[in-house]
């Protein structure tokens, strides 16, 4: 059985900011050049990312951390907004968010690590409501993220490791049309193209990417 940790204020932070580093070249409405900081205001962290407001990214927070703190105390922590910082909320969320300690399983005797952490993203895609029946390491990501609605959960899971796997995220040839889907729980926002793709440089299959997370290139450090 796999154990938790609580993260630290600091690997959430970096987690946020890989979320923008990622996703905000991909939304037109969102500003791509901001640079996060511990002392951005919240209003100006909503602004950046195209955000919702507070009440609805609550929501979303104790659906991506997997918490269950209620309005009130989202209320106290997000507000007001031109006060409370990205600071503030990442001291908030270690002190309740948890992240999960992948242990190897043993397959033919021998201890693999990379199958267990297929197992538990494959789990945890599952309660995000994802169809996982035919995910395999040999799956495309590209193929994967044609079906718009898995683009969402996988960015999460990707992110929530605290790991860096990718290097950026594209779209192919044509101009974005937007589409009024939301990247996790309609808060942020992404694009669709018409007969194109996401791109994702050398993570090719669901292998590559589970490399990338055993390798625990730390976000935050040196590339």
């Amino acid at each position: 059985m796999n154990n938790t940790i609580r993260y630290t204020s600091s690997e959430i932070f970096e987690i946020f900011k890989e979320q923008h580093r990622l996703c905000s070249p991909l939304d037109l409405e969102t500003d791509e050049s901001f640079v996060l900081k511990t002392n951005t205001v919240i209003k100006d962290w909503r602004r950046a990312r195209d955000l919702v407001k507070w009440d609805k990214l609550a929501e979303f927070l104790n659906k991506e951390f997997r918490i269950n703190e209620t309005s009130e105390k989202w209320d106290s922590i997000l507000n007001p907004e031109k006060k409370k910082t990205l600071g503030d909320l990442c001291d908030f969320l270690s002190t309740t968010a948890e992240k999960e300690i992948i242990n190897p399983i043993k397959i033919l005797g021998n201890e693999c690590l990379s199958a267990a952490t297929f197992i538990v993203l494959k789990r945890n895609l599952k309660d995000k409501g994802v169809d996982v029946a035919a995910l395999r390491p040999s799956t495309k990501i590209k193929d994967f993220l044609d079906v718009y609605e898995n683009f969402s959960p996988l960015m999460e899971e990707v992110t929530l490791t605290g790991v860096r796997v990718f290097d950026k995220l594209e779209y192919e040839k044509q101009k974005p049309q937007r589409r009024y889907k939301y990247w996790i729980d309609q808060i942020l926002p992404i694009y669709m193209y018409k007969k194109s793709s996401v791109t994702t440089g050398e993570i090719e299959t669901f292998r590559d990417l589970i490399q990338k997370i055993v390798e625990n290139k730390k976000l935050g450090e040196t590339v």
